[in-house]
């Protein structure tokens, strides 16, 4: 069946290699600006293609081609029948690439390392097919991951999944970096990640990748977007993957010169490489895995330029091409461009079929053939990758599935690319006029969810002895660019609104605490400035002195904005340990109320104030 064969193999020489340039002819590492001609020409073809979608409304466009994909049932048997654990497309997609490749795990015993990695659906995959394949007492597996941190909220939404259900249940796992950003284009970050692995895990087999950036608003730039994130995978890959093992990256169009000398590098250390695209992944889209298999680690070539490439990932700018254009032999190139053009007619033709059916009002005997070929291509799914159920015990969250298995989908954007573009070159009355209408569809969304009502909480700390403080140190919060404490869609406003006024719309409700019996108030406003970690360790550690010094009875957080994990944890601690009462309330404005003090306050009070100074 076509639909499970969209793959192409890179064919070695007849003596079976390629070598990488050297250095000894005179031409650098990326020291040559370079592209090629005919590659660029199929970029402007996909791209006149991809156009065509640019006045489709994107939520409606979505819903049409999730409802055509030949294989969207597969998710869905997978999650009734079969009651995989945490299945996302992602988790199909990995399921697929296992299968297609089952040298990626040469047998029960593996330590894996999973870049890029929110929400976490590739490690469940990896667990179902580690264990339908081997007896329970055969695994030996062992795994690490490594994502933009969503706890931190100096990470961008549109390059971070804040998904945490699985996260949060598997914390130990996850490596956040001496930074706590979880950026891995970083070269401090990538030797943390390497320490981490030596002593957790020792020899890594498997290594996956599956990075990308938001590229909604930029669909013509996508390869140029996610290039230096895909550099970053491959060198961390590179550097961390032990002799003989395997690479799965996820990638997109390869129709820049830097992209091609990332696969040129890949065929030249890897015995095997092949471009695939799992069924699961959208027809429409540009995505495809790049599959690397038997790992030449002590390839005296690439031992020596990995230096150079490490330093790459400091810059944070974009990359020349890796290699001189001379260097790359002509068979490879050919090879490449034959390859290029296979996935971009695959996508190409999904896009225009996509647009027909979305013209055409669909008729029952089309719609009943899509549905037989929906039926067709998950039953092939099932047969030809062998797709059984796994016991509960099993399942590396078994006992938290019902909590990781709620659905998580947040949709940003919404009107066409077109509109979207029109909307940057309207005046600032019509920018305001536009986000007044969609507060105005936010309040509706939210007014048959949200409790208005006042609520009032007994914490569970006993008041005795202090809480335990882990203070978790990384790089300095600039700018507060995420939340889990709101939600994504009032980010989005804030962030828009905030491109209109000077002053940060968080701060027009007068923040402020208050001691309604000593008269005493700190408003937030006072500490404002360029750095909010800055403003945020000021605020609370003076509020904190004030604690101390005036010991009062009620504390009142009126309009604060509660939006950063160190925000939410002072006022945690204090509700749990300090004071008995918590109560939340919403009129006339929003205020959390803290009251009757325990009777150690001061000690507690003392405690935390004194682990926030030393974690300076």
């Amino acid at each position: 069946m076509g639909t499970f064969d969209k793959s192409f193999v890179y064919l070695k020489p007849k003596d079976g290699i390629w070598s990488l340039p050297s250095e000894d002819n005179g031409r650098g590492l990326f020291s040559e600006y370079y592209q090629f001609d005919s590659l660029q020409e199929l970029k402007i073809k996909l791209n006149e293609v991809k156009s065509q979608l640019n006045d489709y409304p994107i939520i409606e466009w979505s819903a049409h081609t999730r409802r055509k994909n030949p294989a969207g049932e597969i998710p869905w048997r997978l999650k009734t029948d079969i009651k995989a654990e945490f299945v996302t497309i992602a988790w199909c997609k990995l399921f697929e690439c296992l299968n297609k490749c089952p040298e990626m795990v040469k047998g029960p015993q593996l330590n894996s390392l999973h870049l890029c990695e929110a929400p976490g659906a590739f490690i469940t995959a990896l667990n179902h097919y580690l264990f339908t394949r081997y007896s329970e007492n055969e695994v030996q597996w062992k795994w690490l991951a490594t994502t933009l941190n969503p706890y931190y909220e100096g990470n961008p939404m549109d390059k971070m999944i804040p998904d945490d259900r699985f996260i949060l249940y598997t914390l130990e796992n996850w490596l956040f970096h001496k930074d706590f950003t979880g950026n891995i284009i970083s070269k401090a970050n990538l030797e943390h990640m390497k320490q981490q692995c030596e002593q957790r895990l020792g020899e890594v087999h498997l290594i996956t990748a599956d990075g990308s950036i938001d590229c909604v608003d930029a669909p013509d730039c996508q390869e140029e977007t996610v290039d230096l994130l895909h550099f970053a995978e491959i060198v961390t890959a590179l550097e961390i993957l032990a002799d003989g093992g395997s690479f799965v990256v996820k990638m997109f169009t390869l129709f820049e010169a830097t992209s091609v000398c990332k696969l040129f590098l890949l065929n030249c250390v890897f015995q095997e490489v092949q471009v695939f695209k799992p069924c699961t992944s959208k027809r429409g889209n540009s995505e495809v895995y790049v599959i690397c298999l038997n790992y030449q680690k002590n390839n005296a070539a690439l031992q020596s330029i990995l230096p150079k490439l490490r330093e790459q990932l400091n810059g944070g700018k974009v990359l020349m091409p890796l290699f001189a254009k001379a260097s790359l032999p002509r068979e490879f190139l050919l090879q490449h461009e034959i390859m290029c053009r296979l996935f971009m007619s695959y996508q190409s033709k999904a896009i225009e079929s996509n647009i027909q059916s979305f013209e055409i009002k669909p008729t029952k005997v089309r719609i009943k053939n899509l549905q037989t070929l929906r039926a067709l291509v998950c039953d092939e799914y099932f047969r030809r990758y062998k797709v059984r159920q796994l016991p509960e015990n099993l399942k590396i969250l078994y006992k938290s599935n019902a909590a990781i298995d709620k659905g998580y989908k947040v949709q940003i954007y919404n009107g066409s690319y077109s509109e979207r573009e029109m909307l940057k070159c309207i005046t600032v009355e019509e920018q305001i006029f536009q986000l007044r209408k969609q507060l105005n569809d936010l309040e509706k969304c939210f007014a048959d969810a949200w409790d208005s009502s006042d609520h009032e909480l007994k914490p569970s700390g006993d008041g005795n002895r202090p809480l335990p403080i882990t203070i978790y140190n990384g790089q300095p919060i600039a700018t507060l660019k995420s939340s889990l404490f709101t939600h994504i869609h009032m980010l989005v406003m804030r962030e828009k609104l905030n491109g209109i006024y000077a002053t940060d719309v968080l701060w027009y409700g007068d923040p402020q605490v208050v001691f309604p019996r000593e008269c005493y108030s700190l408003k937030y406003n006072e500490f404002h400035g360029p750095n909010f970690s800055e403003q945020q360790e000021k605020f609370f550690k003076l509020l904190l002195e004030n604690l101390l010094k005036h010991q009062p009875s009620v504390v009142k957080f009126q309009n604060m904005p509660i939006l950063s994990h160190y925000a939410a944890s002072i006022i945690r601690y204090l509700s749990l340990g300090v004071y008995k009462s918590l109560e939340f309330s919403y009129h006339p404005v929003f205020e959390i109320t803290l009251a009757e003090p325990c009777d150690n306050f001061a000690s507690l009070t003392e405690h935390l104030y004194k682990a926030l100074c030393c974690s300076c």
